[in-house]
């Protein structure tokens, strides 16, 4: 079992490498208490608060439900960037002889993080059925002698 705050730092250590420039453990914790009522609706629960605890599959969800978003969001960013009047494109390669220069691609950067972020959609759908059918319980219950019953009245009509 975890809280928010465990989960957030390993998404922080083990997904993005400890790497600050990407993002911190504050940013990603404060993210998940957020949307800990998306993850309510996905899996069918009711967690509140800072101190819930999350079992493993529980956390697997939640942290693909976080990276979803967060490659999303660095889609749009990277789509803003291509219509600005001051673009931040990065130089990959400059030429001398004919004087050439070559700029990242916003548009490709900006579909390589959607198919990134679809990527983890994908593995989040498939989690959620998994839990939501291995933790389904059954909406009727029925005697054993009950279907016995059931069983000859329709056979017998009386």
């Amino acid at each position: 079992m975890a809280n928010l705050g465990q989960i957030a730092s390993d998404i922080f250590y083990y997904e993005f490498d400890a790497d600050t420039n990407e993002t911190n453990i504050s940013s990603i914790s404060g993210w998940l208490n957020a949307n800990v009522g998306e993850l309510n609706n996905l899996i069918f629960t009711s967690y509140s608060g800072t101190g819930i605890d999350l079992a493993r599959e529980e956390q697997d969800i939640f942290k693909h439900l976080y990276l979803a978003s967060y490659y999303k969001k660095k889609s749009r960013n990277a789509i803003k960037t291509i219509g600005s009047s001051s673009p931040t494109n990065n130089i990959v390669s400059v030429s001398d002889e004919d004087s050439s220069v070559t700029f990242v691609n916003g548009n490709e950067v900006s579909k390589q993080f959607r198919a990134l972020s679809k990527d983890h959609l994908d593995e989040l759908n498939k989690l959620v059925y998994a839990y939501n059918y291995y933790q389904a319980a059954p909406i009727q219950t029925i005697a054993k002698n009950m279907v016995y019953e059931v069983l000859t009245l329709t056979g017998t009509g009386v």
